[in-house]
Parts: C-alpha cells; sequence; structure tokens
C-alpha cells in the first residue's frame, strides 16, 4: 500500500479512537473517520482501475465458482446422449 493509503488509514483509526474518547461529540468523529475510509477507498480503486496489469472480474475466462462452465455444459451433453 501506498503512504497515501496508510495516511488515510491512520487518520481513520485516530477518529475512532477519539469518537470513544470523546462521547458527546462522537458522530463527528465517526463522520470524518468515514471520510477518511472511503477516500483510502478509492484511492485504492483508482489503482485498480489504472493499472493496466489488473484483471478484473470479467477478464478471468468462463471458470466460476463452480468450475469451468464449457466442462460442465460438455458433461451434461454426454449424459443427455449416453443415457
Amino acid at each position: 500500500m501506498t503512504n497515501l493509503i496508510v495516511g488515510c488509514r491512520e487518520i481513520e483509526l485516530l477518529c475512532r479512537q477519539r469518537a470513544i474518547s470523546d462521547p458527546a461529540r462522537n458522530w463527528k468523529w465517526l463522520g470524518e473517520a468515514d471520510r477518511w475510509s472511503d477516500l483510502a477507498h478509492r484511492e485504492l480503486a483508482s489503482r485498480f482501475q489504472n493499472n493496466e496489469m489488473h484483471a478484473g472480474p470479467m477478464a478471468m475466462g468462463p471458470n466460476n465458482i463452480e468450475g469451468d462452465s464449457d466442462r460442465q455444459k460438455h458433461e451434461s451433453v454426454v449424459r443427455l446422449h449416453s443415457g
């Protein structure tokens, strides 16, 4: 992770700690923590969007969590013809 993302996470953590120690204004500190968390997420997402080497989920091919869909279709056709 880059220094910017780490810095955002550190400030987020500080805000969350401050929310615990300042219950009267914890809404303010939790809002600030969410803002810093969002900034870290956006920075991380922009790194992946700008990285051409990163393959997105649709570029991964026909495999899914149940296996290769082409293989499954072929096995289904073979079972139909053999039955």
